[in-house]
């Protein structure tokens, strides 16, 4: 399936939708929903590579203007998103919460380390809006800091980005060999080298023999990291960038990087864009198919002897009960499950985090005593706080970052299994309903599509804790060499309470969140239950409720409910077609 295809496709579905939502028999937040899923569908791209590899000068490139800065010193840990929008907007979003919308001069000041030193800002992303062609049908660019900058937070947060990423583009220099952090960084993430394009940057710099040249060797060297072949593409960022400028389609194959991005969106379109395609039109085929059966349910009532449909009615409560209590299980068993994550996952995750870093900071706190004890006891005193602070401060804002990820997919995990027995509890309600008003009624299966919304931040709790004493006269009276040990024996104390009280930050910010998930979800999924047996009862109720106003009101009915079937199997066969398109 091609990117056009692909683009046409989710605009049959959305035409689908809008008319489905003109029929009285659909009810329309599953429909919404639906549409948002495939409006809201982003295709993760996430850059890697060595400060100086040429990697915002390729992002500029595939979005064709000079949006990011080519930096002259290395990013600091802040990613900066790429997303459509019909302007030019950038906004800082902090790790407290608060977003800001910047003008795009002021974009250095935010994510250089000249700008924002170790972050000193509390930025946790930048977001930039662009109009760009490349990221209109769902593509995002996530721009990572530089692996193996001088900054070692820098290759943390690539490593955190890239399990979440629908593809990654490594890029590689024809100027720079590999360097060892570059090998050590692929050879923790050879897991997702099916995924991973490696790029040879800078192309236009050798003759065609070099780059042959060039590519052979980096395979090799690549081959015994990786432990599989790979294929490199050589391009060009800067002719790319000069050629959609000036719209020169004959430097733009010079620059090879067409022929890259056709390979890679075939890959993102057969990876997920596929997927998306079949879920959402499985998901309509099924609301289409409960609709179908209600219409049938309200004209079986409106002609059907009305002792024998009373009787059925009868029996029907007593299913409907059944079903109640089971939707009661459900709620039991979701509570449970969200517990066990809490515990199994999170808390673990947590004493494991604290019990490596605390080596880790105590030991950097140390070097930072020793390499500082010239300073007088009040400077060393603020001095070592503040490194205690940074420390625990990046270090919890790193991890929080992957453990949001593997909580998201753990609970999304379990709310999928749950969303399969809740439509195999509302698919056996209309098989019963079916056969106990000898109504067809055809089960589809569909792929459950919820995810869990974003949106978490902590505020770090840097208030001092019990450090009175350490600047206090007596302490700051002492012998230089007594003082100095003093306050190092205080400071480790209070790293300890400092690590303590961000734990359970944490903890409790993340067992918030999923609480409200959690009370989310089973609203959302719980409505589907109440929402059949609803429209069970309802078509019912409304053919015996037409019938006591006439024969004339009985037949104008029939003809409304017969154009609303009609039109239903139009879309239905409209939507099988898709589906069959998406395998051509």
């Amino acid at each position: 399936m091609s990117v056009s295809t692909y683009s046409h496709l989710k605009n049959e579905l959305l035409s689908c939708i809008d008319e489905m939502l003109t029929i009285e028999a659909i009810r329309g937040c599953p429909c919404e929903e639906l549409r948002e899923k495939i409006e809201k569908n982003t295709f993760n791209l996430v850059v890697v590579g060595q400060f100086k590899r040429g990697k915002t000068s390729l992002i500029n490139a595939l979005l064709g203007a000079d949006i990011l800065p080519v930096a002259v010193v290395p990013l600091t840990s802040i990613v900066t998103i790429m997303t459509y929008g019909e302007a030019l907007r950038i906004k800082v979003y902090f790790n407290d919460g608060r977003v800001s919308e910047i003008k795009p001069e002021s974009l250095p000041e935010y994510v250089t380390e000249k700008g924002n030193p170790k972050n000193i800002k509390d930025v946790s992303e930048v977001i930039i809006t662009y109009p760009s062609p490349y990221l209109k049908d769902g593509v995002r660019l996530i721009d990572t800091p530089g692996v193996g900058s001088i900054y070692q937070h820098n290759t943390d947060v690539a490593y955190q980005y890239l399990p979440k990423s629908d593809a990654a583009l490594f890029l590689l220099s024809v100027d720079q060999p590999m360097s060892k952090a570059e090998l050590d960084f692929l050879n923790d993430v050879k897991e997702y080298s099916n995924k991973i394009f490696f790029l040879l940057n800078k192309a236009d710099y050798l003759n065609e023999k070099d780059i042959q040249e060039s590519i052979e060797f980096s395979k090799a060297v690549l081959r015994d990291v990786m432990g599989v072949d790979v294929k490199i593409f050589p391009v060009s960022a800067r002719l790319a960038l000069e050629a959609k400028q000036s719209n020169s389609q004959e430097m733009l194959q010079k620059s090879r990087l067409p022929e890259f991005s056709d390979v890679l969106n075939r890959f993102l379109i057969e990876e997920k864009g596929k997927i998306l395609i079949l879920s959402v039109t499985n998901n309509l085929l099924r609301i289409i198919s409960q609709a179908r059966f209600e219409i049938e349910l309200e004209l079986k009532s409106l002609t059907a002897p009305l002792d024998e449909l009373q009787k059925k009615v009868s029996v029907f409560e007593t299913k409907k009960q059944e079903v109640l209590l089971e939707k009661q299980d459900f709620d039991i068993l979701l509570d449970g499950e969200t517990k066990r994550l809490l515990k199994n996952i999170l808390d673990e995750d947590i004493e494991k985090f604290k019990k490596e870093l605390m080596p880790q900071v105590m030991a950097n706190l140390e070097n930072y005593y020793n390499e500082n004890k010239g300073m007088s006891l009040k400077e060393l005193h603020k001095a070592l706080e503040q490194q205690v602070i940074t420390e625990v401060k990046q270090a919890f804002s790193g991890w929080r970052v992957v453990e949001d990820e593997k909580l998201a997919k753990a609970f999304e995990s379990i709310c999928k299994r749950f969303i399969l027995k809740i439509n195999d509890t509302v698919d056996e309600l209309l098989k019963f309903s079916s056969e106990l008003f000898q109504i067809p009624f055809d089960a589809i299966k569909a792929e459950a599509l919820w995810t869990v919304k974003s949106g978490f931040y902590y505020k770090f709790k840097d208030e001092p804790v019990g450090l009175e004493m350490l600047a206090g006269t007596l302490t700051l009276a002492l012998p230089k060499f007594i003082g100095e040990r003093i306050i190092l024996k205080k400071m480790k104390e209070y790293l300890h309470q400092v690590i303590d009280i961000q734990s359970g930050r944490v903890r409790y910010d993340f067992a918030e969140r999923l609480d409200k998930s959690k009370l989310d979800f089973r609203w959302e999924m719980l409505q589907r239950i109440d929402a059949t047996i609803e429209g069970i009862s309802a078509a019912i109720k409304k053919g015996m409720t037409q019938r006591q106003r006439g024969e004339k009101e009985v037949r104008e009915r029939e003809q409304v409910l017969i154009e609303m079937s009609e039109k239903l199997n139009e879309i239905n066969d409209k939507l099988l077609e898709i589906r069959g398109d998406v395998y051509v």
